[in-house]
């Protein structure tokens, strides 16, 4: 079980997943997907060989979309097989063959152009309101800051809640009621995605696996393969 800022779109090309989201599961098969919103905790769990492909979304590719429906989220569930093979594979294909080729602009208008067609055949889904707390702050603020300082080896509970003016305990509520995913476990998983990235990067080749460990904020070797085990096993390193 895990959580991220982007919005998701997870396609089961062939083979059979079962999905987790926020507490609601579907078997999706071929030719079926689900749009998992930010920060919508979610797991998959596959029993047989499947071919996935899955795209996530950039905050800024989303913010037309929440600029235009401030109220709405797009619909879960994608099942209607005919229409995801006519009107949104062929655009999500498109991204995964040039998307390192395309401008801004043109990113911007194929990520509107999936999102349009799933409102106008599946429609809206429901938003889940994220609240205020008194100091203005909200989640969304504190899962940026993690993004932003995952490499720093205090960032934890307390030096999180100090920073956004809340009480450890607030904080953890807040966490707890609107993610359902352990913080410690939240900050690792993105230390251990953040470490896979630059494991894979020309520019870290010759760098030895441990010197990235270390920069990604973790303390031990240990504890990095404790979370990649968890949820990262099956990309390579």
């Amino acid at each position: 079980m895990h959580f991220h800022r982007n919005t998701e779109l997870y396609c089961v090309n062939h083979g059979e997943v079962s999905v987790l989201i926020n507490g609601e599961s579907k078997i999706l098969t071929d030719g079926q997907a689900c749009v998992i919103n930010r920060l919508e905790s979610h797991s998959y769990e596959v029993g047989a060989p499947a071919d996935i492909t899955c795209f996530h979304v950039g905050v800024q590719y989303m913010d037309i979309f929440y600029r235009i429906y401030p109220q709405n989220e797009p619909a879960r569930w994608l099942t209607d097989v005919a229409f995801n093979r006519e009107q949104l594979y062929p655009i999500l294909r498109e991204v995964r063959e040039r998307g390192d080729e395309m401008g801004e602009l043109e990113r911007i208008s194929k990520v509107s152009a999936v999102f349009a067609a799933i409102i106008r055949h599946y429609g809206f889904g429901a938003r889940k309101h994220i609240e205020h707390a008194r100091s203005g702050y909200n989640i969304i603020d504190v899962v940026q800051y993690i993004y932003d300082h995952f490499a720093d080896r205090d960032l934890g509970l307390k030096k999180i809640a100090d920073v956004f003016g809340y009480s450890p305990k607030t904080l953890s509520a807040l966490i707890t009621q609107y993610i359902d995913v352990d913080l410690r476990v939240f900050i690792n998983d993105i230390r251990v995605q953040k470490v896979i990235y630059m494991y894979h990067d020309p520019e870290n080749r010759g760098v030895p696996l441990t010197e990235l460990i270390e920069r990604c904020g973790f303390v031990s070797k240990m504890t990095f393969y404790r979370a990649y085990n968890r949820n990262f096993k099956f990309q390579n390193l």
